[in-house]
């Protein structure tokens, strides 16, 4: 393939095919009670309800994809060259997705990989897709918010001093959710905030590998609780093949609002720095048999089958990570913060994003125990943010990785957040950044003719990939 179809393909918008019913359900609950059997955690899920998804699924592009996953993985990167590797989302798959028959299909390539490789490509791709399908849905349904995403880590290594340590080496983080969905709305008397729980799951097997996956999000996403109640949720597990791909939605209810007020009082609430706090999650507690959501149907061979080692559950009973009431308003502040630095080190600036960090998600409290997620660069590498200029008189803030292709030609990918957002955001301003970055969007440039793929997120950010000629 050359390199300007590659990018072309890109940008071109692809129906994403959605599944949500009651006998999705049935058979995610009837895989949960034949492994409860053996692992007690499958009792521990949320109540489970189909979502409206309509028939026609969502159309989307695989830039939109990669967007979302760039941004989502920002703080995922522990390295002296992260700000390069920040640019991965979106170079590694950039030649995974493509359109086929109208639907958004893997390529031939991405499809051939072997074993090991299709499962970091199956979880990679499944964020992206989650978030785009999650954000979709939840525009529905709140109409008039914008949803940002933070990772769960970030959040709770800020409250909780046993068991949320680094990712990969926590088992019992197989029971914990992947990200948290921050809402915003506006009004002219009031500013509310909301959150949803999201788990995002991928997988290149049979359909029925979706079951188990759902299972066992619906034990992650019940690990939050923010003043004795357990906020709203979505799992999303994407099916990949080349024929196209179908993305699996669940949408366990849930308590809805985490705080609200005027301007003054948001703008002061995120003008103070929260502190780390020091609780420890809780054991869940044995539910009762009259209590659990039961199956109706009969068990399949596919729900007898035991699951890959790698995805299964942790023995014993899950953890919850209990928020206290009173403290609905510093979680506010620690998800914000989190969003802010998000955007800040999707923009190449990681000198401002650790000053909205907690000493415990920097790692500077005790960083053998609680490695650090936000202070990762060397000091040459804290900013490598510069102005680019898109369409229609706007500009980003942000940084450019060139990947030589052969015959002088290079693949750019541009990762940045549309310039007065950015100025925002390094002043300190966080309000101001959560009330302008829908207008963004809504005046957001025309796509140009040049070959080039734009993508705007609704949070600000913008990512850009482009085939040059090597001395442009």
């Amino acid at each position: 393939m050359e390199i300007e179809s590659l990018v072309r393909s890109l940008s071109c918008p692809s129906l994403l095919a959605l599944n949500s019913s009651p006998q999705l359900v049935d058979d995610v609950l009837q895989y949960a009670a034949t492994h409860a059997k053996k692992r007690e955690a499958y009792w521990h899920h949320k109540t489970l309800t189909p979502v409206d998804v309509g028939t026609g699924g969502l159309r989307t592009t695989p830039a939109e994809v990669l967007h979302e996953l760039g941004v989502a993985t920002t703080l995922l990167t522990a390295s002296p060259l992260s700000q390069v590797a920040r640019h991965w989302a979106a170079v590694r798959y950039c030649a995974t997705l493509t359109r086929n028959s109208g639907r958004l299909a893997l390529t031939p390539d991405a499809n051939e990989v072997v074993y090991h490789h299709k499962v970091t490509q199956s979880e990679q791709l499944g964020i992206g897709l989650a978030l785009v399908v999650a954000k979709r849905v939840l525009r529905q349904q709140y109409r008039g918010w914008t949803f940002h995403a933070v990772d769960a880590e970030v959040a709770l290594k800020a409250g909780f001093v046993d068991g949320v340590g680094a990712v990969e080496s926590v088992s019992r983080t197989k029971k914990r959710p992947d990200y948290i969905l921050l809402g915003h709305h506006a009004t002219k008397a009031r500013r509310r905030m909301k959150i949803v729980i999201l788990e995002c799951k991928g997988t290149h097997q049979s359909p029925s590998f979706i079951h188990g996956q759902l299972a066992r999000a619906a034990v992650q996403v019940e690990a939050l609780s923010v003043g004795g109640q357990h906020p709203p949720s979505l799992m999303v597990a994407s099916h990949l093949t080349q024929a196209g791909i179908t993305a699996y939605v669940l949408d366990p209810p849930g308590d809805d609002e985490l705080w609200s007020g005027d301007d003054d009082e948001l703008d002061g609430l995120l003008s103070t720095t929260p502190e780390d706090q020091f609780w420890r999650p809780r054991t869940a507690a044995p539910i009762e048999h009259e209590a659990r959501q039961a199956p109706t149907g009969v068990p399949s061979p596919a729900d007898e089958a035991d699951p890959d080692l790698a995805e299964e559950l942790p023995p014993g009973a899950p953890q919850v990570f209990d928020i206290p009431e009173q403290q609905r308003g510093w979680f506010t502040q620690i998800l914000t913060r989190a969003v802010a630095a998000t955007a800040l080190l999707f923009a190449g600036n990681s000198e401002a994003a650790s000053g909205y960090a907690t000493p415990r998600q920097r790692g500077t409290e005790d960083p053998a125990f609680q490695p650090g997620l936000f202070d990762l660069d060397p000091a040459w590498a804290t900013s490598s943010a510069g102005t680019f200029a898109l369409p229609n008189g706007l500009s980003a803030e942000g940084t450019r990785h060139r990947a030589p292709l052969g015959r002088g030609r290079v693949l750019e990918v541009f990762r940045g957040v549309e310039s007065r957002l950015y100025r925002e955001l390094a002043d300190g301003r966080i309000g101001a950044y959560l009330r302008d970055a829908p207008s963004f969007f809504g005046r957001r440039a025309a796509m140009p003719t040049d070959g080039s793929v734009y993508s705007f997120g609704r949070d600000g950010t913008v990512l850009v990939v482009r085939a040059l000629d090597g001395d442009d």
